[in-house]
């Protein structure tokens, strides 16, 4: 795949696609594509000409490329950043090059384990929070198969941390773990904002397909402004909104929610205006919504609820109901699109439900009940979103019923580490609920529930930086944690970080040792300790310490890979602080010979053979070393400026 990464920067202006069909042994592949007004800001709308990510398609070219058979990686970023627009310019350029490219059906996820490709094929998982437990099936029978022909699968999210992540990497079963991380291609992959001169650009794409194709240099830059004020970082999102929001005769300069509930009101009108009737413009609504905060159904998974439940059938329209002139159920099915525009949607509709207008409750309720997956994904991209909306703490409401009455509360736990502030209502409320379970006894003071809401709360705290206060809430929740419980060295180990961050060592290496000692932990908390208690042996120049630490981590089963990666490079580092430079070079190699560990992970690790081997006047190879990380696309930033600055100055 020579000039690959010429060819796929283009990839944006290969002709009108409207829609690509790939099949992989079973799975069906579709690469979306939408061209509609209506459809401007979804990701699938490719009239709006794409703007920008050299650099990103460059690296997924180079994914593409890479010399084994399967590999996964994992694409994250906010609401808006642009992560599915541009897996559909790489699926584009893969099918215009011979591969079967495209996002995976829902219908055919069950089968993606089974797959197997005749020819180089790529698959696009997105959303996967909600689809993760297949997906670790997946992920787990694609590791251990033998392939004729390269897989990919692009998985794309917006953070690679909590439950999903931990299921889809296998956390809890290392073995698998292991293999399931050494055909990982790299570390995630945050995507960023666009510049400004792209964002120009797209401003005025976008205003040129929305009918306004001459706009003046003032207004781009007026268009841009409000979009870095919405969004600081420009997400692609933002700044087409931005260009939309300016052609309301209103006040155009207004917040991020006040623009999106402009262009909410447009969708409203427009369903409004073709209905037959105010009742079926109900329907419709209630349709779009229950979609919505279900994560959008086919017209076909529509039709397979049917008969509907009593409880809302009378909200409901048919699979096939005729709502008005050219407009039937299959128009509202997506739910409203994109995402944050979505949840402010399903938010706003939930006050105007609490005035009475509307009656909606057993229409979330029944969301939750019949895709509750897909219903867990939207409330954590909604609490992210949206962290204090009024009618947030609604959605932990609706998962509670008599058979589940404790659902909000694990719910709510669920989400706890989204929240970006320890005041958010959601607290509050997972406290008053964990209170009355107590009280009316579904729950025992000193259960393992109570223990995991004061862990998180207090993980909250610390986020926040306070840690004074954030040791006071991990010993209180201590107190009463069974130390058979997972989050008992979770908590010592957090107790322990916060202790060494205020200077007490003692203390700190007090608590790692209590993990360390503790007879049925878990490996992988067992070498999180170590590696933190090295930390604090390094500090104090007791190398032979911290080296016996490092090497008891890697005399650990079932460890991943990142705490082999730490305890190898600061294990070496060690060594030739005490003057044993042979094995210090051989725990460089190991970490370059270890398949699990990541590409960015070794290439730090060739940084620091670099730097050592120009300390130690070989140059040469100090030089082949830089060239190496030089020309990776897959480095961290640090190590990046690092290499720079090495070469600068030469040998």
């Amino acid at each position: 795949m020579s000039g690959v990464a010429k060819n796929v920067v283009q990839a944006g202006h290969i002709g009108n696609l409207s829609f690509h069909n790939n099949d992989i042994g079973s799975l069906e592949l579709d690469i979306p594509a939408l061209d509609t007004p209506e459809s401007l800001l979804s990701f699938a709308n490719t009239t709006v000409e794409f703007v920008g990510r050299t650099v990103e398609l460059e690296e997924l070219t180079a994914f593409l490329a890479a010399d084994r058979p399967f590999l996964w990686w994992a694409w994250t970023g906010p609401a808006g950043i642009g992560k599915s627009r541009i897996a559909v310019e790489l699926c584009r350029f893969a099918a215009d090059n011979g591969w079967h490219a495209g996002f995976l059906r829902e219908a055919d996820q069950s089968s993606l384990g089974k797959a197997a490709a005749e020819r180089p094929s790529l698959v696009v998982v997105d959303y996967a929070a909600q689809r993760s437990q297949w997906l670790s099936d997946a992920l787990s029978t694609l590791s251990r198969r033998s392939h004729s022909a390269p897989m990919r699968l692009l998985i794309l999210e917006r953070n690679a941390v909590g439950e999903w992540w931990s299921a889809a990497t296998r956390m809890n079963r290392m073995e698998e773990s292991c293999r399931v991380s050494a055909v990982m291609h790299a570390e995630p992959r945050r995507v960023s904002g666009i510049a400004r001169d792209e964002a120009r650009s797209l401003a005025r794409r976008t205003a040129a397909e929305w009918g306004v194709g001459d706009l003046t240099k003032a207004r781009v830059e007026d268009i841009v402004d409000q979009a870095e004020k919405m969004d600081p970082s420009l997400r692609p999102l933002f700044v087409q909104i931005a260009a939309l929001d300016q052609f309301n005769p209103d006040d155009s300069h207004s917040g991020r929610d006040t623009a999106l509930r402009r262009l909410i009101a447009r969708k409203a009108a427009w369903l409004d205006g073709r209905a037959a009737s105010s009742e079926t413009a109900a329907l419709g609504h209630n349709l779009r919504f229950l979609a919505t905060c279900a994560g959008g159904f086919t017209i076909h998974a529509y039709d397979a609820l049917h008969p509907l439940p009593d409880r809302v059938k009378d909200l409901l329209p048919g699979a096939s109901q005729y709502l008005g002139p050219s407009t039937t159920s299959s128009d509202f099915v997506d739910g409203i699109r994109p995402d944050i525009m979505g949840e402010l949607y399903v938010l706003d509709y939930l006050d105007r439900a609490a005035t009475g207008v509307l009656s909606v409750p057993r229409l979330l309720a029944y969301a939750a009940q019949v895709r509750p997956d897909a219903y867990r994904g939207f409330v954590e991209r909604t609490v992210t979103d949206h962290p204090f909306h009024p009618r947030l703490l609604s959605l932990l409401d609706a998962v509670e019923n008599d058979e589940s009455p404790l659902a909000g509360l694990e719910l709510a736990l669920v989400v706890m580490p989204l929240l970006e502030r320890s005041d958010n209502p959601v607290v509050q409320w997972t406290f008053d609920k964990m209170r009355t379970a107590i009280q009316e006894g579904r729950i025992e003071p000193t259960c393992r529930t109570v223990a995991a809401v004061r862990f998180k709360f207090a993980n909250l705290v610390w986020k926040e930086g306070d840690a004074q206060r954030a040791k006071t809430l991990y010993s209180n929740a201590l107190a009463d944690c069974d130390t058979a419980w997972t989050e008992y060295a979770a908590i010592l180990n957090n107790r322990g970080i916060v202790n060494h961050h205020l200077s007490d060592l003692d203390s700190a290496a007090a608590d790692f040792t209590c993990v360390i000692d503790h007879e049925t932990v878990l490996a992988e908390a067992r070498a999180c300790s170590l590696n933190n208690r090295a930390d604090i042996f390094d500090e104090r120049n007791e190398f032979a310490s911290a080296i016996a630490d490092r090497s008891a981590v890697l005399d650990l089963v079932g460890t991943t890979y990142n705490r082999r990666f730490i305890a190898l490079a600061r294990r070496a580092r060690a060594l030739r602080r005490q003057g044993r430079l042979a094995l210090a070079y051989a725990d460089i190699d190991s970490i370059l010979d270890t398949s699990d560990i990541t590409v960015k992970q070794k290439l730090n690790a060739l940084l620091l053979r670099a730097e050592w081997a120009g300390e130690d006047g070989d140059h040469e190879r100090a030089q082949t070393d830089l060239e190496t990380v030089e020309k990776s696309h897959t480095n961290f930033e640090e190590v990046e400026r690092r290499v720079r600055e090495l070469r600068s100055k030469g040998p």
